[in-house]
């Protein structure tokens, strides 16, 4: 199995496949994996990465429940940065289905080892609450709510 370090996780919806997209690392073609990650997975994983930022991070930084905001922030966040749509789609790499994703707390450094494999590949991302928060906010804003009939405060 290979194993990537993740640095840049980007989430778009591939109406064809009726899956959300997750491509890691999309401007390192070495080190670059689409995962597709299936609605049933969706469900399960979100309320369990919510429940796991609640009990290892509790109300630090105010955090009540990973959510996603309509309004405007006020300062932009330093961890996002726009994605070139020519690189995503010009350098598609063959889809992995996802399908296991394991969260590790290390209590002393205050970070989580975030593990997203596939039959062939495993990406790996340690990552600060704000950053951890940041990667399932932009997963959540990829899922069409209206079709997969999910509450777009899920």
């Amino acid at each position: 199995m290979k194993e990537i370090i993740a640095n840049t996780f980007t989430p778009i919806y591939d109406e064809l496949e009726d899956r959300i997209r997750l491509v890691i690392n999309y401007q390192d073609m070495s080190n670059r994996v689409d995962l597709m990650i299936t609605r049933s997975l969706i469900l399960k994983l979100l309320p369990l990465a919510d429940e796991f930022v609640i009990k290892h991070y509790g109300d630090n930084n105010s955090l009540d429940k990973i959510s996603i905001s309509t309004q405007k922030e006020e300062e932009p966040q330093e961890n996002i940065s726009q994605t070139d749509g020519v690189n995503l789609e010009l350098f598609k790499t063959d889809e992995q289905l996802l399908h296991e994703v394991n969260f590790s707390y290390d209590a002393n450094t205050k970070l989580t080892s975030l593990n997203l494999s596939s039959k062939h590949t495993k990406a790996i991302a340690i990552l600060n609450h704000e950053t951890l928060k940041q990667v399932f906010e932009t997963i959540k804003t990829s899922i069409p709510n209206f079709s997969w009939g999910i509450s777009s405060n899920f």
